[in-house]
């Protein structure tokens, strides 16, 4: 019999293949309902494989997650300790505090997160595959150990409903038969050395007479962590919340699994009604399900009492979008991108193997195209990268694996790197510092431009560049067939266009909401493509020249310049309109008649559909002083130092004093607003002498002024 089996966890495009049941070691009498597609850029690995490859196979709960940096301080890695409860393979000298390292992680403000890979919760409990850990420079040389496939080494276990799942198969009951499938496997018999915990089942108390019913819910379709927020209508919720909940299915796996809206997801709960906002990176509905997108499907309630209904309807979820969670776990974040080039935008560079493929690079160069012409990202490929290696090193590389960088059947993955900033009002803000791509040099990839061939179990390279890219846009999965971020895609599957409604829209919104826009620290914002520059100079007699540049341009109807005088930059004056023009710029403006003291210029590309975009505002004065830095007194006899800043956004500014051979004696970081500020400088017990003022906005501009002090 051949069946597609579910995949449960993970991110990256999804690899749709139809397996034999017996291949893959499950009995038919044993497999739960099917979904369509197996996924995720993953390749199914044998249990007998994963056995035979093993040293250690445990079943275990994870104590802890501790993230610590790798020597080179390039790489992030997590480090567990398991408690075991019995020994599946092998003999394991600590069963109280064995070490379990994976990669990816979160330390302090630094985060690095990798589809394809297995990310472990404390509390969580499964049956694990161990092998060495096999990186170098972690300090833990043969002591410690990873799970073999990485995702596919773990068997997450439900301990509610006694249940299991891995990324390819699903265990209906944690039984007699289940731990004799898991010997066989291993050709050891299970030695018990603790008993696990199991949770108390469910139920519904006796007092209770009046089930609780979903009677609607609005909208019907809206995105997912957007803080979109979902009313559902009904009677029985009870009057509060208590231990109550709300559960979505799970888009990372088609809706195979649910997962739960997290604590602050919740507006308001009530016998009548819940608001709950649709969560991209919510709590597991079961242990497998910790971290993925809220996805289209039924909706399901359950009360304080733990008696639960289901909506008859379906909720339609259009986009997913990426949220960085706080180390703490208190804090959800929606990334942004910052400028990462001289253009305004974001490069990547192709590693040495990857160039040396011509068919690979034009088709990963196609979908990034596809992207950056209908969402406007601004992002293109530089000069070639030295290394095939992906670390977080400031370079955004491409590349096929060399050797087994990549887990075992792990076809390809997309690793995020996040930095967090405090902004002025002193929420943190995630901004992406880099990203990496590295595929398997070995798949079975049709790299265009002629479609792949089912019938040969070809997968097309350039849909999963679409895709991955679609998660460097920071998109999630969605389960929602005819989109880019859909969850699934099959052999022999042609998926090169974006849909307009779901992958457009959400990456559109990332961009207008959070990329296009100073949110006060991490760096600049990006400029809109395909706008790689704009600049704006005063000059007595002719006024205030605008002159902007583009490059491949698309997407574009024309420009909008804008100005405000109002000392904010709420009031805006159409000053007049530019078409665009083939091949594109350099372009100008000229505002002749400019009022005096500071002004601000503001240009906004204009998109087919009518949309604008907005290039980050430009500052400047008819008075050349009121528009620049400087510092008074100067010389300074006193302990206090002043310095006229004109601000183009709210921000944080860094200033930093340096004696007259290099060293830093003062930094002071100020919260300054829109327009002219003067702060004060504290340069208490400075001695005499000549010291440099270094400073630096939020948007990465800086500069000097030199001062002395008597």
């Amino acid at each position: 019999m051949l069946v597609s089996l579910p995949f449960f966890r993970g991110a990256g495009l999804c690899l749709a293949l139809v397996l034999s049941l017996e291949w893959l070691g499950v009995g038919a009498a044993r497999a739960q309902a099917p979904a369509p597609d197996l996924h995720c850029l993953m390749l199914p690995l044998a249990p007998e494989q994963r056995a035979r490859q093993s040293e250690l196979v445990v079943e275990a709960q994870v104590l802890d997650a501790q993230s610590f940096w790798d020597a080179p301080h390039t790489r992030l890695f997590t480090r567990h300790r398991l408690r075991v409860f019995s020994l599946l393979k092998g003999q394991a000298a600590d069963t109280a505090g064995l070490v379990l390292i994976t990669e990816g992680g979160r330390l302090g403000l630094d985060q690095q997160v990798l589809t394809n890979t297995l990310r472990l919760t404390p509390g969580q409990q499964g049956i694990l595959f161990l092998q060495r850990a096999p990186w170098a420079g972690l300090g833990v040389a043969g002591r410690a150990f990873t799970t073999y496939g990485s995702e596919q080494g773990f068997i997450a276990f439900n301990a509610e409903e006694q249940t299991a799942a891995e990324p390819f198969r699903a265990y209906p009951a944690l039984d007699a038969a289940f731990f004799a499938e898991m010997t066989r496997y291993t050709g050891q018999k299970r030695l018990v050395l603790q008993a696990r915990p199991v949770a108390a089942p469910r139920s519904v108390p006796a007092r209770r007479t009046t089930a609780a019913t979903i009677a609607s819910f609005s909208p019907l379709s809206l995105p997912a962590g957007a803080g979109a927020v979902l009313s559902i209508v009904g009677d029985g919720f009870g009057n509060s919340r208590g231990t109550g909940f709300v559960e979505f299915r799970n888009a990372d796996d088609g809706g195979a699994t649910r997962v739960k809206a997290r604590d602050a997801d919740y507006v308001s709960w009530s016998n009548t009604l819940i608001q709950v906002k649709v969560p991209s990176a919510a709590n597991g509905g079961s242990p497998v399900s910790n971290g993925h997108p809220a996805g289209s499907g039924t909706i399901r309630v359950t009360t304080a009492d733990q008696s639960s209904v289901e909506s008859t309807r379906t909720l339609t979820v259009i986009y997913a979008l990426s949220n960085v969670e706080s180390t703490d776990g208190t804090l959800l974040q929606r990334p942004n991108h910052v400028v990462l080039n001289a253009r305004g935008g974001i490069s990547f560079r192709f590693g040495p193997n990857f160039v040396a493929n011509a068919a690979v690079s034009a088709a990963w160069q196609r979908a990034l195209a596809t992207w950056r012409c209908q969402t406007g990202m601004n992002w293109d490929v530089d000069a070639p990268a030295t290394t095939n290696s992906v670390a977080e090193d400031g370079q955004n590389v491409v590349a096929f694996d060399a050797g087994a960088e990549l887990p075992t059947s792990v076809l390809g993955r997309t690793s995020s790197y996040y930095r967090g900033c405090y902004a002025p009002n002193g929420e943190v803000v995630f901004w992406v510092k880099e990203i990496d791509m590295q595929f398997d040099d070995g798949a079975n990839f049709q790299f265009g431009p002629a479609p792949p061939i089912g019938s040969l179990r070809q997968i097309d390279f350039e849909s999963v560049a679409v895709h991955e890219l679609g998660h460097a846009h920071q998109l999630n999965h969605l389960n929602l067939p005819g989109a880019i971020m859909h969850y699934a895609v099959s052999f022999g599957q042609l998926s090169r266009s974006l849909n307009p409604a779901s992958d457009v829209a959400g990456g559109r919104q990332v961009l207008r909401v959070r990329s296009f826009r100073p949110l006060g620290c991490g760096g600049p914002a990006l400029l809109p493509a395909p706008l790689t520059g704009f600049a704006a100079q005063y000059a007595a007699g002719t006024g205030v020249t605008l002159t902007w540049a583009t490059r491949d341009e698309c997407f574009l109807s024309g420009f909008v310049v804008e100005r405000s005088t109002s000392g904010d930059t709420t009031a805006w004056e159409r000053l007049g309109t530019v078409a665009n023009r083939a091949p594109g710029g350099p372009y100008q403006f000229v505002d002749a008649s400019v009022p005096s003291g500071l002004l601000y210029y503001r240009l906004r590309l204009q998109r087919p559909d009518g949309t604008l975009d907005n290039a980050p505002v430009i500052l400047l004065s008819t008075d050349g002083a009121n528009a620049s830095v400087s510092v008074f007194p100067n010389p300074v006899t006193g302990d206090q130092l002043r310095v006229q800043y004109p601000a183009a956004a709210d921000g944080v500014v860094t200033f930093r004093v340096f004696d007259r051979v290099g060293r830093r004696v003062r930094t002071s970081v100020l919260s300054l607003s829109a327009g002219l500020n003067v702060v004060p400088l504290t340069i208490t017990g400075l001695a005499p002498g000549l010291y440099v003022l270094l400073w630096q906005d939020a948007q990465g501009k800086t500069g000097t002024s030199k001062f002395v002090r008597y």
